[in-house]
């Protein structure tokens, strides 16, 4: 789908793909144009490079980067690795901008409500203060998408805080650590992708590339590298955040296996002592069923008496020594 924006003079003219033929003979070299190309196909991507004289080369790669990247100076022609935030869902989509200095192309991987509604406000700003130029609607445009950036932070808080009380509450540990894995590998993905972005609005605003930045529009492209970097270091607190939840969780991993093996101890301590209080006077009735003939205490009247007597008087003893060292 293509979405249009015309200026010239004091003129200008929004449209869609269906009027796109009739602005092709009214552009002028001076005059200001500007895209939206939402998933574009086959046959509207060979016009639109055709029309502009651009390679196609980019807009088929641009949808398997893997981090925002410039491909060109001149003309100026990156990708970027764009968040936003849908329906409380973190989406991921691709972005190709392609700027010459009446002309601006941008161009997203799938069709979505959102940039399209970002289209629009960019436009209406653009109007509302009279300025029609590659720089600045790429300001505008970079500017509010950085501003959606911060709700998609805010959703990884989120994210963060219900990682969080699993970590205190769930014993799920294989399924809990998969999770804190991922989350990191997230945020870690993110950070690498929004510090790519920043470089790319680096080399933009100090006047590196083939357009022609106004003074005023390199100090507001300044705005958006310190917004960039900003939620840089905000994803950079998440990462330690995500970090300590690990930490905390395998803490408590250790201390429920401390807990289990002081349990065990004792169960054997237990055993230990309730053997050894068995063993002694079974070693008497052993040593007193022996079939030996010469048996002194064999013929005593009272021996099976004794025999009790020191038996019990045995294990009486050996218990309240392990009931002392707290064996029991």
């Amino acid at each position: 789908m293509i979405e249009y924006f015309y200026k010239h003079g004091s003129k200008h003219v929004v449209g869609e793909m269906q009027n796109y033929l009739q602005l092709e003979s009214k552009v002028k070299t001076k005059d200001f144009v500007c895209f939206l190309v939402q998933n574009p196909n086959e046959s509207e991507t060979a016009k639109i490079c055709k029309d502009y004289n651009l390679e196609e080369k980019p807009f088929r790669k641009f949808r398997n980067e893997t981090r925002s990247l410039r491909y060109d100076f001149n003309p100026l022609t990156f990708t970027f690795i764009d968040y936003y935030t849908s329906n409380e869902q973190i989406k991921i989509s691709h972005l190709l901008f392609v700027v010459k200095n009446n002309l601006l192309i941008m161009v997203s991987s799938d069709s979505s409500p959102y940039y399209k509604e970002l289209f629009k406000k960019v436009l209406s700003k653009a109007q509302v203060r009279k300025k029609y130029s590659a720089g600045y609607v790429l300001y505008e445009f970079l500017q509010q998408d950085a501003k959606e950036n911060y709700d998609v932070i805010e959703s990884m808080n989120d994210k963060l805080a219900a990682l969080e009380h699993r970590v205190l509450n769930d014993t799920r540990e294989k399924i809990l650590i998969h999770d804190i894995i991922s989350v990191k590998k997230e945020l870690i993905q993110m950070s690498r992708r929004l510090w790519a972005s920043s470089k790319i609005v680096f080399t933009i605003k100090k006047d590196l590339t083939s357009i022609n930045l106004k003074k005023e529009e390199m100090a507001l492209l300044d705005d958006i590298y310190d917004t960039l970097l900003h939620q840089i270091d905000l994803i950079e607190t998440q990462k330690e955040t995500i970090t300590d939840y690990f930490e905390i969780y395998t803490t408590m991993i250790s201390n429920r296996l401390a807990t289990t093996s002081n349990e065990l101890n004792m169960v054997m301590k237990k055993m230990t002592a309730l053997t050894i209080i068995i063993m002694l006077p079974t070693l008497i009735v052993g040593i007193y069923g022996t079939n030996f003939v010469n048996l002194p205490e064999i013929h005593w009247k009272y021996g099976y008496a004794y025999m009790w007597i020191a038996m019990i008087a045995i294990a009486f003893t050996t218990y309240s020594i392990f009931h002392r060292k707290k064996w029991l």
